[in-house]
């Protein structure tokens, strides 16, 4: 089990395009066999997109894409799940939907050799990534070249080339940000989305079976910064495994509808649904994957301030304060102090040593509604 190895931002230009997207290449001229296919399922990753620092008028976006088998068999993964969740008293019940939906990606089988390619309408290029790897279970990811794109645009389709004999679509979003103005670093789990990380029990349920739940306050949080910081790109890094991908996606883009954006998760490389359940209830990587993602974003966006949100549960307080240590970009750092974490002074100082007290705060329930009035575009935080 290892979180993805984002490929270097700034040293990928041979992944640039020179097709054009209003001209259609054929399968065969793209390569038949390396093309997703009829039999194959694609899911295209929501990608930020930013300017090239090397050729402002040239767009780049960070796109991740994931080949598998069109038709994953849900059996064995069903049966395995539901035992292990009745080893732990939990009931499937009626919800054998919603679990067989959670656990798609976990059953799917990853394609290695597969070459997507991503057309933008509004934007000149086409982006190749290069072809999914066996290390990494049917993954690609890469920074591609759009070439010039249409001027402030917020957010825009993407949508993957389809194979020979394929009339089905595959699409995500780019969102568009300049090198300029704020970003907002969002954590997921507990901080936008009730998961009860503390809560093995809980936290299952919530994964695979429940409905999912905003923190009270937090839609409304988001709003207000999407008008107070005057459009922010909104950048959501989870220690979840992109396996479950499809399902906070789906959570952000409609509780989250204001404050949409790109998520970045962890790669989970397991064959087994019980490693695959010890990486869901555990901190593995979480650290490093957070701060290495968060250090990408300050490459894509170097000049851009950045407000970090996230929560007491895990590692966000001292994830968000290395990277502080690391550039001077993340302006703000505020730790929501959830009931049955580690909210000790003790915590908070050593984390946040480094960290001028002016810089981060921590807030309990309560005060979330206060936090809308905090001008942290005027320096506050």
């Amino acid at each position: 089990m290892r979180p993805f190895s984002f490929l270097s931002i700034l040293a990928l230009t041979a992944t640039h395009s020179l097709a054009i997207p209003t001209r259609y290449i054929t399968p065969a001229e793209r390569g038949l066999l390396d093309a997703p296919g009829v039999l194959d399922n694609v899911v295209l990753f929501d990608a930020p997109a930013f300017p090239d620092p090397r050729n402002p008028e040239n767009t780049l976006a960070f796109f991740q894409a994931y080949v598998s088998l069109r038709t994953p068999d849900l059996g064995v993964a069903t049966t395995a799940i539901t035992s292990l969740l009745s080893s732990l008293g939990i009931n499937v019940g009626n919800d054998l939907n919603t679990l067989q939906q959670r656990i798609k990606l976990l059953a799917s089988v990853g394609l290695p050799g597969k070459k997507v390619e991503v057309v933008v309408p509004g934007c000149e290029l086409s982006g190749k990534l290069p072809a999914t790897s066996v290390s990494d279970l049917g993954l690609a990811g890469a920074a591609v070249s759009l070439g010039s794109c249409v001027q402030n645009a917020i957010e825009m389709e993407a949508s993957v080339l389809p194979g020979a004999m394929d009339s089905r679509k595959f699409t995500a979003s780019v969102f568009p940000s300049k090198n300029s103005g704020f970003g907002v670093i969002s954590d997921v789990d507990d901080t936008v989305k009730v998961s009860n990380v503390l809560d093995k029990v809980a936290l299952l349920k919530s994964t695979f079976l429940e409905a999912p739940k905003a923190v009270s306050g937090m839609p409304e949080l988001y709003t207000s910064l999407s008008k107070s910081l005057q459009g922010p790109q909104f950048v959501y890094v989870t220690g979840s495994a992109y396996q479950f991908y499809p399902f906070l996606n789906e959570f952000i883009d409609t509780t989250y509808a204001s404050a949409k954006g790109p998520i970045f998760s962890q790669n989970l490389t397991v064959l087994n649904i019980p490693q695959a359940v010890e990486f869901l209830t555990s901190n593995q990587g979480t650290l490093d994957f957070k701060v290495a993602t968060i250090d990408r974003l300050q490459t894509m966006y170097p000049q851009k301030k950045w407000l970090a949100i996230g929560d007491s549960t895990q590692k966000d307080p001292e994830a968000y304060a290395t990277a502080f240590k690391k550039r001077d970009t993340i302006s703000c750092i505020w730790i929501r102090r959830v009931e049955g974490a580690d909210n000790s002074d003790e915590r908070f100082n050593t984390a946040f040593a480094d960290v001028p007290a002016g810089k981060f705060r921590t807030f309990n329930d309560t005060e979330i509604p206060k936090l809308a009035d905090i001008d942290v575009a005027g320096g506050q935080c």
